[in-house]
């Protein structure tokens, strides 16, 4: 799996989020795409998340993947953005970029897996008080409005060692293999030292299956 801890750009009062990562997928069917609803005090919004399936028989091709997301995410559901605030075009033709880099580098990558189940998640964010935007100068604030936090500091130095990750290993994080040590989570899932750590410092969420790792309160 490959997956940003996310991004924030800001516009104004208004602050996007978006994300992608990838995991292989074993089901019939591929999920649903759908809406989260998010307040706080400070901020409301929504999340999309958008699914399409790469499966390697067919002979993907990036383009055409990342041609579908940009249509599901900016085009197909009007009135997902609120406020009457227009996604800005520069935004939408940088996440193409990036939806496509991405789709690419997995196309490249782990070959020994068959179908995979590629997801981007987009944010839209109202900021209620001025004051409050002015001062969100650091990703973890906004974060935790949402509900990121990171997992406890304890948590993390408690992931048990795993001293041979074997050969066939596949970090789902970088989707780099090489390194044979590991960290693993107590859900079961293992991955590379560095890339587990830093992830769990901004989100406790486990990237595969969602586990939450205790935080600080």
């Amino acid at each position: 799996m490959q997956m940003d801890s996310g991004s924030w750009y800001a516009n104004c009062r208004t602050w996007y989020h978006f994300d992608k990562w990838t995991v292989e997928f074993t089901e019939d069917d591929v999920p649903q795409d759908y809406e989260e609803e998010v307040h706080s005090p400070q901020l409301c919004g929504r999340f999309r998340y958008c699914h399409a399936l790469l499966d390697r028989r067919n002979d993907p091709d990036p383009t055409v993947l990342c041609n579908m997301f940009l249509q599901k995410l900016f085009e197909e559901w009007i009135g997902f953005v609120p406020w009457d605030h227009e996604v800005p075009e520069e935004f939408r033709g940088n996440r193409g970029s990036e939806i496509f880099d991405h789709i690419d580098s997995v196309c490249r990558a782990n070959e020994d897996v068959v179908r995979l189940l590629i997801v981007v998640k987009f944010g839209v964010f109202k900021v209620h008080d001025e004051s409050y935007h002015d001062c969100l100068n650091d990703d973890n604030e906004i974060d935790e409005e949402i509900g990121f936090v990171p997992a406890s500091n304890s948590s993390i130095e408690a992931l048990e060692d795993v001293s041979d990750l074997g050969p066939e290993f596949e970090c789902m994080i970088c989707l780099e293999e090489g390194e044979k040590k590991g960290k693993r989570m107590p859900c079961g899932h293992a991955f590379h030292v560095r890339c587990i750590q830093e992830w769990l410092e901004k989100n406790n969420l486990c990237p595969l299956c969602r586990y939450a790792m205790p935080h600080d309160s």
